[in-house]
């Protein structure tokens, strides 16, 4: 059987039954096809066709799609009449769900009035889109793109000016660390709230705790007071046989009311002091002057200055004032002082609660300029210029107040410069060590002198006191506070300011000449001699230190034995009656080889070994302090 493929195609002649195809309206005869060859005939060994199926032995005649012409257009169908449209939101033109084309749409072509040449089907039959949500140009919900019809905006008018530009930037930066402190304040509130709302629940859970042992305790209270009760009423009544009391009908428990749990709501996040924000600020500005600054003996801290006011930053707590907020600004003898006058707020404690009481903070505040650890009294005049200018609002960085500050600085370091001598320290050095070896070894000598207490002439009393050596801690402490003390006032009397100059110089470690180990010598030396106000409280705590020794002085008579200063529950005052025993014990370096322990009934003892004994030697005060003691106890 020929394929009809081959047959569609012409290159097989049609099967028997088949040569004549069937005639169109549109199509044209074609001239008969004379074939070349003729095809085999059907094979004795080929199975006869299926006489079933129709497609098994009909083959479909198509047309040539080269040789025969295209088919005639159809003519289109006259358009129904035009009917009124319903007004619906789906059709008003100004309505954003309208699915029908914009009046604006261009116009459909016009059909042709000549057939082409030749067109396609396709081309012919081109499918239009429905009107629809999704290709309506005016509906909400088309996916095309839709006309625009507003008008674009002013374009922002870049600065063109350095100041302008400047401007922005801080602005910008400005608003950046505004942010960034609200974004640290609110973590911070919401880490106080945290710990309230911990706070709170443990409070609440240590009260039910406590509401629970109270309850027990009123429990146990009522069945003990009925437990007694009953035994009142029995000692009451006569003792004869009572009747059992019938047992008490059961009565249903009576159910608890339900009480909804009392929840306790965090308490609000105390609002920080306004000064700490002002604070804040003031450091992070960025035109602020900083500086070290002391006050008192112990105390440091950093003044810090910007045109909105000042702030005072200590190692824990601070402070800041506005420009208004500072009454007076003062130089007094190398020190800057300060007079402010604030609204503040304090805490007040009261039966009910805790309030915030506005009060009227005034102070007055001594400073000292402090560089590098070393106090400069010098600055004082000219940082108090410049704080003066910004309370005024004239200054800047090419005023005179300014320019003063910037060479005294400059003065400090070539001063220190024309003094660095290594003579100057070497000096130093050599007076310093000669002083505290003479005040170690005089100073306990004068404090005993001081606390010599001799008894009357004639009393045939005895006084026992402590002694002072070298090797106490005491004269080591009082030698290094005169030897400081000293060695100051004979470099400020012989070298003037120029050995104040070194020292400071020293004290900050600008003296870098020589080995590390003679530098830092050098450095805790100029230290020492700069440090006049702890020498001279070394000294003073040293002899103040001595005062036990001299309450600890005794007088023995007759009488008994007493202490020189009377002192409760430390103090001896004792008589001969309430003595034990009197003995002799061995005292090398003694004038007499021995020394007299005299011991208490308590089992407390007394000694004059490693003491001084004035009215008599130790054999003296042996012999009569036993015969005391025999007269007493006879």
């Amino acid at each position: 059987m020929d394929d009809p493929r081959l047959v569609a195609l012409g290159l097989v002649p049609p099967p028997p039954g088949q040569e004549k195809r069937e005639e169109t309206p549109d199509a044209t005869a074609s001239p008969p096809l004379t074939p070349e060859w003729q095809p085999a005939q059907q094979s004795q060994y080929m199975p006869p066709p299926n006489p079933f199926s129709a497609a098994a032995s009909t083959i479909p005649e198509y047309p040539d799609p080269f040789t025969s012409p295209p088919p005639a257009a159809a003519p289109r169908p006259a358009p129904p009449p035009a009917q009124p449209a319903v007004p619906s939101i789906f059709n008003s033109p100004s309505s954003p769900f309208s699915f029908a084309p914009s009046s604006s749409a261009p116009a459909a072509p016009e059909a042709p009035t000549t057939a082409p040449s030749w067109t396609s089907a396709a081309a012919q039959n081109v499918p239009t889109a429905a009107p629809s949500p999704f290709t309506s140009p005016n509906s909400p919900f088309s996916v095309a793109s839709a006309p625009t019809s507003f008008t674009p905006a002013a374009p922002t008018v870049a600065p063109t000016t350095k100041q302008d530009k400047k401007a922005a930037l801080r602005a910008i930066e400005e608003a950046k660390k505004a942010a960034k402190l609200a974004e640290e304040n609110a973590v911070k509130a919401a880490k106080v709230a945290e710990e309230d709302a911990k706070r709170n629940a443990k409070l609440a859970a240590a009260q039910a705790k406590i509401d629970e042992a109270e309850a027990k305790i009123a429990e146990r209270e009522a069945k003990n007071a009925e437990r007694e009760a009953q035994k009142e009423a029995k000692r009451g009544k006569p003792a004869q046989t009572m009747a059992p009391t019938p047992a008490p009908a059961w009565v249903p428990p009576v159910p608890k009311p339900f009480v909804p749990p009392v929840l306790t709501a965090p308490l609000a996040p105390a609002r920080p002091p306004a000064y700490l924000e002002l604070m804040a600020t003031i450091g992070k500005h960025p035109a602020v002057i900083r500086m070290d600054v002391r006050f008192g003996l112990f105390g440091r801290a950093r003044l810090e200055l910007a045109p909105i006011g000042l702030a005072l930053v200590g190692l824990r707590t601070g402070t800041a004032y506005t420009w208004n907020e500072v009454k007076e600004v003062q130089y007094n003898r190398g020190r800057l002082v300060i007079k402010t006058e604030a609204d503040r707020e304090k805490l007040v404690k009261t039966k009910e609660s805790t309030t915030l009481q506005p009060y009227v903070e005034k102070t007055t505040r001594a400073l000292v300029v402090s560089i590098e650890g070393a106090t400069e009294p010098g600055l004082a005049q000219y940082v108090a210029k410049v704080m003066q200018d910004m309370r005024a609002q004239t200054f800047n960085y090419h005023a005179t107040s300014w320019l003063e500050y910037e060479n005294a600085l400059e003065r400090v370091k070539g001063d220190f410069s024309e003094s660095d001598d290594p003579f100057v320290p070497a000096v130093a050095g050599a007076l310093f060590a000669f002083i505290f070896v003479a005040g170690l070894f005089t100073l306990p000598v004068i404090v005993n002198l001081l606390s010599d207490i001799r008894p009357p002439a004639g009393s045939g009393a005895f006084v026992i006191q402590p002694r002072s050596s070298w090797l106490d801690v005491r004269s080591f402490v009082m030698a290094i506070g005169l030897s400081a003390l000293l060695t100051r006032l004979v470099l400020r009397l012989g070298l003037g300011l120029t050995a104040l100059s070194w020292a400071r110089g020293a004290a900050r470690g600008w003296h870098t000449s020589g080995p590390r180990v003679l530098r830092i010598a050098t450095r805790e030396l100029a230290r020492l001699l700069l440090g006049t106000s702890v020498a001279a409280g070394a000294l003073f705590l040293g002899f103040a230190a001595f005062a036990p020794s001299v309450a600890s002085t005794l007088v023995i008579d007759s009488s008994g034995l007493r202490d020189v200063v009377p002192l409760p529950i430390v103090g001896i005052d004792k008589k001969w009656s309430e003595v034990t025993d009197v003995q002799k014990s061995q005292g090398p370096g003694r004038l007499e080889g021995f020394g007299v322990t005299v011991i208490f009934s308590g089992g407390r003892w007394i000694t004059t070994i490693d003491h001084y004994v004035a009215g008599g030697t130790d054999g003296q005060l042996l012999k009569a302090a036993t015969s005391w003691w025999q007269n007493a106890t006879r």
